[in-house]
């Protein structure tokens, strides 16, 4: 069956946002997770309001044979600079389907995200934008059809229930926790750089541009000095081996009202296996449950041989993932023409 593509315009966005409701609903997460994961407060009508303005914005419609909207798909462009310490996660020249930026039928979502895709990629690329990135609620509902285009994990946005203190993990022999202030900002630049330097290596392999390191070690001023935020530094015989770093999460699709964000969690190489991180997490959770918040996200990537084993084993779990599709660096001119 053919399906008709259209451009997404303002007057449309209405229609579009109920058809993402009922979408996000059905595929938002594991049944296995209904149970414990209060849903985000966040809905089309908010995300696509926003998205609506975003310059440059790539978006299409998809229709049935009446004419009505059976889809959509938007695609924000990124152009990140080097100094950008978002570069360290995403491609400088790249473009993102955030929440909101699609939506699909039951029963036709592959052959409608195909026609959706195809209109707006072709565009992408004539702007030589070669790497595409989606954010999707976890689950097979979103990202099967995807993965038929080409998609693959890249990262994970997991969430812990914070709970009551419960069993405190064992402790660590001469291991002392303190709460990082203002004056920290050098010690924790200088691991949560060195955190996200190890990402150049196997298996992720991500570049890590110097200039986008050097404004890591300042991004953390301000959080450093807010009390909504929290931050602690492990050091032993006098030496800093390790932090964590909590800030307060944006509510949104899969992230619920009173929730902190993992931003940094570092442990020196020397130092890791002895459940000094385990520690840290705990010393966060803590503080977490005592301010207020019954929620915590981490994100990391799906190819990292720490984070990927390391965090899902101290009780996150997956409720998004994103997405990202490569293309051939070859590809030039009209299509056809390669």
């Amino acid at each position: 069956m053919t399906v008709a593509i259209a451009p997404l315009t303002a007057e449309h966005i209405p229609m579009a946002a109920q058809r993402y409701d009922r979408w996000f609903a059905r595929a938002r997460r594991p049944p296995s997770q209904r149970s414990w994961l209060a849903d985000g407060p966040v809905r089309g009508e908010e995300l696509l309001g926003k998205l609506q303005n975003a310059p440059g914005l790539e978006a299409c419609r998809a229709l049935d044979a009446d004419g009505a909207i059976i889809g959509h798909l938007a695609a924000v462009p990124l152009d990140l600079a080097p100094d950008n310490p978002a570069a360290l996660r995403s491609h400088p020249h790249s473009a993102l389907v955030p929440h909101g930026g699609h939506a699909l039928p039951a029963g036709r979502e592959s052959e409608v995200l195909r026609a959706l895709y195809a209109r707006v990629a072709e565009r992408l690329v004539a702007e030589r934008r070669l790497v595409h990135y989606v954010d999707v609620p976890a689950g097979e509902t979103a990202t099967a059809p995807w993965s038929e285009l080409g998609f693959g994990r890249e990262l994970v946005h997991g969430l812990m229930a914070v709970k009551a203190r419960g069993r405190q993990p064992r402790g660590v022999g001469g291991l002392a926790i303190r709460r990082a202030g203002p004056g920290d900002l050098p010690q924790v630049g200088r691991m949560a750089a060195e955190s996200s330097r190890g990402q150049r290596g196997p298996a992720m392999f991500q570049p890590q541009p110097e200039a986008g390191l050097a404004a890591l070690r300042l991004r953390y001023t301000d959080a450093l000095a807010d009390t909504r935020c929290g931050a602690w530094i492990a050091s032993r015989r006098g030496e800093e081996i390790g932090m964590v770093l909590v800030v307060p999460a944006a509510p949104g699709p899969v992230v619920p009202e009173s929730c902190v964000e993992l931003m940094e969690a570092f442990v020196d190489p020397a130092a890791r296996g002895e459940g000094i991180s385990r520690v840290l997490l705990a010393t966060a959770l803590a503080w977490a449950y005592d301010n207020g918040h019954r929620y915590m996200s981490a994100r990391w990537h799906s190819a990292s041989p720490l984070a990927a084993g390391h965090w899902p084993a101290t009780g996150f779990r997956p409720v998004a993932y994103r997405l990202s599709r490569t293309l051939d660096g070859r590809i030039g001119g009209p299509p056809g023409t390669y």
